[in-house]
């Protein structure tokens, strides 16, 4: 994940974006990761299951106006 190269051309910004961040700082290897963007700004960074579950999920329903 850490290696520009296995980024998309259009999803290459999120990269640097997240290795400056607190979650980037902190724990740049830890898997699985999740990032969420939007208008080239990254909203959240969280890993493993709960991560996910936890704060991830409950973000996206609230990005995108949804309910599960």
């Amino acid at each position: 994940m850490l290696k520009e190269e296995y980024w998309p051309a259009d999803a290459k910004w999120i990269l640097p974006a997240f290795l400056m961040s607190d979650e980037g700082k902190a724990r740049p290897d830890a898997t699985p990761r999740f990032i969420l963007a939007q208008d080239n700004e990254i909203l959240l960074a969280v890993t493993g299951n709960v991560g996910w579950k936890d704060k991830m999920w409950p973000r996206i329903l609230e990005v995108t106006g949804t309910k599960a």
